[in-house]
């Protein structure tokens, strides 16, 4: 069987090249790859095994390109995105959601009409909350989660599974662990408000997700959510724990008081008043650190995953356990 990868450069493209090959000894992979940056990072996630990994250079704007990738696969992940939790919502239009239409429109095309396993995420829960056609533009990640969501679901593709996966975290992230790192030292943190519980997922766990998925000839649905099953966790303590093994740290995480709470509109409010000061470049920088109002909408509103469609038509387990996570954390910190 061959694959076609898009994002495998990412904290979750690059576990997967190495779970999948270690998974099956007849897999190959073809990535997309936009540098020699890209490159390396994916042939190092392939270890022994570089001569089973195919890099094809472009974007995934690049419609030649994919056409190329897809002709020549049984099954296309499609991950690559643009993950930041600010920023300009036009830039996240071209790749997150111009993108997909464009590999969307490929794949309806193709003669060979591969397998098309879109990576989504919990965020794309935001329609529940929000209208689709007024999602505010100041969540634009979020937003183009969820409008891409529909490109899929509406496409002719007639195999195409999407899943939804919680805060992927592990050993060697680069993008979660910053952003809660850079939460913790945020004064207004120790005043944030309680917040719904969170559906985390460990890399190795969303691997696990996508191997099955992938290889999986036949599924009943068209949409999964998938989480660690240690359940959900709050998030004052999965940052704390999370923060101190990545850091080694002896001493205690900053945590929100105990018996004091801001309410929810007051610091609603004065970040949607620093966010709008125009000398701020709001878009290009953090407004303030680690904070802004699209994680604030994630932690005010319910963004709680349910994976027990997956665990019975997939047969997810999830075997990394929250404990066994962070002690791989610290090890790789030690």
């Amino acid at each position: 069987m061959k694959f076609f990868l898009t994002g495998g450069s990412g904290f979750l493209g690059r576990n997967l090249i190495r779970y999948a090959l270690d998974k099956d000894d007849d897999l190959s992979i073809i990535v997309l790859s936009r540098s020699e940056e890209s490159d390396e990072i994916m042939l190092k996630a392939a270890g022994n095994e570089k001569h089973r990994v195919q890099i094809l250079r472009g974007n995934i704007e690049d419609e030649q390109v994919l056409i190329k990738g897809v002709s020549e696969v049984q099954v296309v992940i499609h991950m690559a995105a643009k993950v930041r939790p600010w920023g300009v919502f036009s830039e996240f239009e071209v790749i997150n959601i111009g993108g997909t239409r464009k590999l969307v429109t490929v794949i309806e095309q193709s003669a060979n009409k591969p397998r098309l396993v879109y990576i989504s995420s919990f965020t794309a829960l935001v329609s529940n909350h929000h209208d689709k056609d007024n999602i505010p533009n100041w969540a634009p990640y979020s937003k183009s989660k969820a409008l891409s969501e529909d490109i899929v679901l509406n496409s002719s593709i007639s195999d195409k599974v999407l899943l939804r996966l919680g805060w992927l975290w592990g050993k060697d992230d680069n993008v979660l662990l910053p952003k809660l790192v850079s939460l913790s030292k945020n004064p207004l943190w120790k005043i944030c408000p309680r917040s719904y519980p969170v559906s985390i997922q460990h890399v190795t766990n969303a691997c696990e997700a996508v191997y099955l998925v992938a290889k999986n000839p036949s599924l009943p649905s068209q949409l999964y959510e998938f989480k660690d099953p240690d359940g959900d966790i709050d998030v004052e303590d999965f940052l704390e724990s999370y923060v101190k093994a990545a850091s080694q740290r002896s001493d205690n995480v900053p945590r929100p008081f105990e018996n004091f709470r801001a309410p929810k509109w007051l610091v609603w409010g004065f970040i949607t008043f620093v966010e709008c000061i125009p000398f701020l470049n709001y878009g290009k920088k953090w407004a303030l650190e680690g904070m802004t109002r699209e994680p604030l909408m994630l932690l005010f509103n319910d963004y709680r995953l349910n994976d027990a469609k997956a665990r019975k038509e997939i047969g997810y387990v999830g075997h990394v356990r929250r404990a066994e996570g962070l002690d791989e954390v610290a090890e790789m910190r030690g």
